[in-house]
């Protein structure tokens, strides 16, 4: 792996996924000079997240969507099926795990999280599967059609977006789900009781058997996992085992690189951390986030392409000048979409730090809900109110004290 040119500034990117794809696509606009390897552990380029629970899941999509497809640019290298096992700021140096050291003069985490694994009897049967990865979704297929196979259930374990969508495809090729949640609600971390009672009403309505306040105590099996024991004492019969509880952030990297870590890297508004010429992007990285009121990783397919751009810019530019760039902060609020049920659902701004919600007439195929926090508005969830999301999030972009009236007089008939 040749390394040796530094027109520019070599740059190593560490990470295979959203964020580490968007900066090296925008590196690429920009003209970036310099040598760029990214380092991933999969075998694969960066690819698109979101359709591995969704058209790649169910075989809508054979191939992989290409977050920055190509590469026969002679500043590029991509060793993947490697790990990065070591890192020396001092030095300036990226160890991996053949053995490879690449130096760098500007290093890029996009290093994204681990899938939290169930800790009780039972959890490493086969069958039992997290959906992080191209091969995780394979291999998830590959259990539900032995579930319509066999004619048993697929245990959902956790209410949390992806596995509410796997729970959604599920139902719609006619398999039968049970989705446990140890939470008083589903999705509670983003979403508000109105719209999560929603969206507990629209899994209802298509057969999901849905136990909130419960959780796994146990899953039985010789080699594949073929029961599960509940916290209730209910024993279910399961073909096969989703696990959607969370990720942890990868962070032993940073560690060893000493970075500042909380809930994950700090960085700035430019993706910069702690220590210079070190950036990090997407699930890995805790940011200042004006909507939330304070530092947060955010971990969505938005938020990863643009902290993977800003990062990218940055690097771009400090390889070529060591002022400051010019330009306001972004103000773009949080942005997330899921599609279940052919419902289209998005999230937008902080809407869990609102003090108050209006609400579009109740239906049972659309819903708006708008939150505010005092008189300004702080979020927004639509289901199959795509227009009106789309303007909202053009003027909370622009206008971050968007208030109430001028949002009544945008949406009318909110109450």
């Amino acid at each position: 792996m040749n390394t040796d040119d530094d027109s520019g500034g070599r740059m190593v990117i560490v990470g295979g996924g959203q964020a580490a794809g968007a900066a090296l696509k925008r590196l690429r606009q920009l003209g970036y000079p310099g040598q760029v390897t990214l380092v991933s552990d999969e075998t694969n380029a960066p690819y698109e997240r979101p359709p591995l629970s969704k058209e790649y899941l169910w075989g809508a999509e054979q191939e992989l969507r290409w977050v920055a497809p190509g590469n026969d640019r002679p500043n590029e290298r991509l060793a993947i099926d490697r790990t990065a096992v070591a890192g020396d700021a001092r030095a300036k140096t990226i160890t991996c795990s053949d053995g490879a050291v690449l130096p760098y003069d500007f290093l890029l985490l996009a290093t994204g999280g681990l899938p939290r694994r169930l800790a009780m009897p039972g959890a490493a049967l086969e069958n039992v599967h997290c959906l992080r990865r191209a091969g995780d979704a394979l291999a998830l297929r590959q259990s539900i059609e032995r579930c319509v196979r066999a004619r048993l259930p697929l245990l959902v374990v956790g209410g949390s977006w992806i596995g509410l969508e796997v729970a959604a495809g599920a139902r719609e090729t006619g398999v039968e789900v049970v989705l446990v949640e140890q939470g008083a609600r589903l999705c509670g971390r983003t979403l508000p009781p109105l719209a999560a009672r929603w969206l507990q009403s629209l899994h209802a309505s298509r057969g999901v058997d849905l136990r909130l306040e419960t959780s796994v105590a146990s899953l039985d099996g010789d080699v594949a996992v073929r029961s599960a024991r509940l916290s209730d004492g209910t024993v279910l019969p399961v073909g096969a085992v989703l696990v959607g509880i969370g990720i942890a952030p990868n962070i032993s990297l940073a560690s060893q690189l000493g970075l500042l870590v909380r809930s994950g890297i700090v960085v700035d508004r430019h993706c910069r951390t702690s220590a210079p010429a070190i950036y990090a992007a997407g699930d890995v990285a805790e940011q200042a986030c004006p909507w939330h009121e304070g530092a947060i990783r955010i971990e969505t397919w938005d938020n990863a392409n643009r902290q993977g751009e800003a990062a990218a810019t940055h690097i771009a530019h400090m390889a070529s000048t060591t002022a400051e760039p010019d330009g306001a902060e972004d103000s773009a609020p949080p942005w997330f979409w899921s599609d279940q049920y052919g419902t289209n659902l998005q999230v937008l701004g902080a809407p869990t730090h609102g003090d108050t919600v209006l609400a579009s007439p109740p239906n049972e195929s659309e819903q708006l809900f708008i939150h505010l926090r005092g008189d300004r508005v702080v979020g927004a969830i639509g289901m199959n109110r795509r227009h009106d999301m789309r303007r909202l999030r053009k003027r909370m972009a622009e206008h971050s004290l968007l208030p109430r009236a001028e949002l009544l007089q945008a949406i009318p008939g909110l109450s």
